[in-house]
Formats: C-alpha cells, sequence, structure tokens
C-alpha cells in the first residue's frame, strides 16, 4: 500500500507543479458585439430597422427608453495588453437609419 502511495505521489507532484507556470495574462477577453469593419461600412442612412437588424445583430446595450437609438459596443485585450475600444452608434427616425456616428 505504501509504494502505491508513493507512486501516485510520484506521479501527481510533477503535474501539479505544472500549474504553477501556466501564464494567466496571456487569455484573450472579448466583450459586447463584434464590430467588423465590412459591416460598418455596409451600413447606409436611409436603410430600415430591420434591414440594419439583419446586417449588425442584435444591441447588447438596447435602451429601455428610446428604441431609436442602439449603441454597439466592443472591446478587446490580450493579457495585460491595451485595451481595445469599439463602438457604433446608431441613430433612427420614423424607422429609417437617420445617422451613423462610429
Amino acid at each position: 500500500m505504501k509504494i502505491k502511495n508513493m507512486m501516485l505521489c510520484l506521479t501527481l507532484v510533477p503535474l501539479l507543479t505544472q500549474c504553477a507556470n501556466y501564464d494567466f495574462t496571456r487569455h484573450v477577453v472579448q466583450q459586447g458585439n463584434l464590430l467588423p469593419q465590412e459591416k460598418i461600412e455596409r451600413l447606409k442612412v436611409g436603410m430600415d430597422k430591420e434591414s440594419v437588424g439583419i446586417l449588425m445583430g442584435t444591441s447588447l446595450q438596447s435602451s429601455t427608453f428610446n428604441n431609436e437609438r442602439w449603441d454597439y459596443a466592443y472591446t478587446w485585450r490580450k493579457g495585460n495588453g491595451p485595451l481595445i475600444r469599439k463602438a457604433v452608434t446608431l441613430y433612427f427616425s420614423h424607422g429609417v437609419l437617420s445617422r451613423i456616428e462610429k
């Protein structure tokens, strides 16, 4: 029984020490809506809400009181590197896209 426990310990110790070498700062953290430039370039003033919704998807920052403004935001960071932010705000007037803020 002692030999079995010793062999188990000799097997587990090297495996557990490898956990200490794992670099948690290399993780990529993405939040929000992906905002590829191709999608943003396809937006045109005059599009209806349905077409914009199909192209861009649902906004994760939906306004409860103002359905005439859709905000899309995206953040990306790799480890301790710089935080990259993108944001697009779409304004509608009577169900038609009237303004795009980048």
